[in-house]
């Protein structure tokens, strides 16, 4: 009988257009094992937050159960790709070329922990400073820019005179 049910759950998500499940809370292994018998890849553990954001990018509707499954709820990505980074085997999962993504992901990765946390940081300054451009567009010189402008402005004068005066 369990055999049948998932044979039905996976007929439907065939029959509905999908090519890739992804699934909150997981599912069976003979579900999963069924998946990858009709190659319809699936991830298994996928986040609340981060299903949220996938339903919107792709323009998806999150399905609470496989009797609800229609080609209307399915959302539309260019590519999916599960990339392994460096000697750890760390693997992420890219999705790409989704038509309501204005989203980036910003991959961290040190030889320390506090290289990441100090990479982090740099990080997070740099997008608060461009939030704040967006925001407000008077900007006050820093850095040493309010002097290089003055030392700029009084040697184009200075050019103008003759003599040492």
């Amino acid at each position: 009988m369990e055999a049948e049910y998932f044979a039905d759950m996976v007929g439907r998500v065939k029959n509905s257009g999908a090519d890739i499940v992804l699934c909150q809370w997981g599912f069976d292994d003979e579900a999963n094992h069924l998946l990858m018998q009709n190659n319809i890849p699936s991830v298994r553990w996928v986040g609340g937050v981060e299903i949220e954001l996938l339903a919107i990018a792709t323009g998806a509707r999150i399905i609470p159960r496989f009797e609800e499954i229609t080609e209307d709820k399915l959302g539309v990505a260019g590519s999916i790709e599960e990339v392994a980074f460096g000697t750890s085997g760390d693997k992420i999962i890219l999705i790409k070329d989704c038509a309501n993504s204005k989203a980036v992901t910003v991959m961290i990765r040190g030889g320390s922990r506090t290289i990441c946390d100090e990479a982090k940081r740099c990080l997070h300054d740099a997008i608060c400073v461009v939030r704040n451009m967006v925001k407000n567009r008077n900007v006050v010189g820093g850095g040493g820019a309010t002097e290089l402008a003055c030392s700029i402005a009084v040697s184009k004068e200075a050019d103008k005179i003759r003599g040492v005066e």
